[in-house]
């Protein structure tokens, strides 16, 4: 998926990925499954934006990311 697309800067995607990188340490990923499991969220939080409106930015990620991991 071509985030910048989508209207995101070069430094915005830099910001989320590290973000999500963060959020994804947890899972005690890293190289390939990191970065697949970071691009599945942008996947999954792109194709469901309104999540953003129902709860904070940081609880989405954390859930979303948490349900594709567990879905794995």
């Amino acid at each position: 998926m071509d985030t910048r697309s989508r209207g995101l800067s070069t430094s915005d995607i830099r910001i989320l990925r590290t973000l999500l990188g963060r959020y994804a340490a947890r899972y005690h990923l890293a190289g390939p499954e990191k970065d697949d499991l970071i691009e599945q969220m942008f996947q999954a939080l792109a194709s469901n934006p309104d999540i953003f409106f129902e709860i904070p930015v940081e609880k989405a990620a954390a859930e979303t990311m948490h349900r594709i991991f567990s879905g794995r």
